[in-house]
């Protein structure tokens, strides 16, 4: 009896590979897009507090000075949000783009698995056949050494 031997087996161990590699970038982006959104969610409670402490200044005497310079960082402030935002769309659309080659990849890798299951209930079948074809040659050949 012959082994079993999947033709297009390298070709599913390579796409095995690549949406092994995909997963890994794919992982490496969200990384980085958790990674933006939590310095976003800092700019922006920063932000916040600033404008708190600025409100608290406002009821007290003397802070004139400080109150200033809290005021002009809010634009500074505002501007690195406003770039923490592109950041963070870019990032989306890292994680989004890696999705969709990862969706191909794995459609790719189980159309390859499925032709490989396909291949393999063949090979069982013709082997099963074969198996009964002996049996049925080892039966015929007792039966005919029993009758002589």
């Amino acid at each position: 009896m012959k082994a079993f031997h999947f033709r297009l087996q390298t070709k599913l161990d390579i796409c095995q590979r690549q949406e092994q590699v995909t997963r890994e970038e794919m992982h490496r982006r969200v990384v980085v897009r958790n990674q933006v959104l939590q310095e976003l969610e800092l700019l922006e409670n920063r932000f916040q507090s600033l404008e708190q402490s600025i409100r608290e200044m406002n009821t007290g005497q003397g802070q004139f000075p400080r109150i200033m310079i809290n005021r002009q960082y809010i634009p500074v402030l505002n501007q690195q949000i406003k770039i923490s935002e592109e950041n963070l769309t870019t990032a989306e659309e890292a994680v989004e783009e890696v999705r969709m080659e990862l969706i191909e990849r794995m459609r790719e890798t189980r159309t390859l698995e499925k032709l490989k299951d396909k291949a393999w209930h063949k090979y069982l079948h013709e082997m099963l056949l074969e198996e009964q074809k002996q049996i049925d040659e080892v039966a015929g050949t007792a039966h005919h050494r029993k009758s002589l």
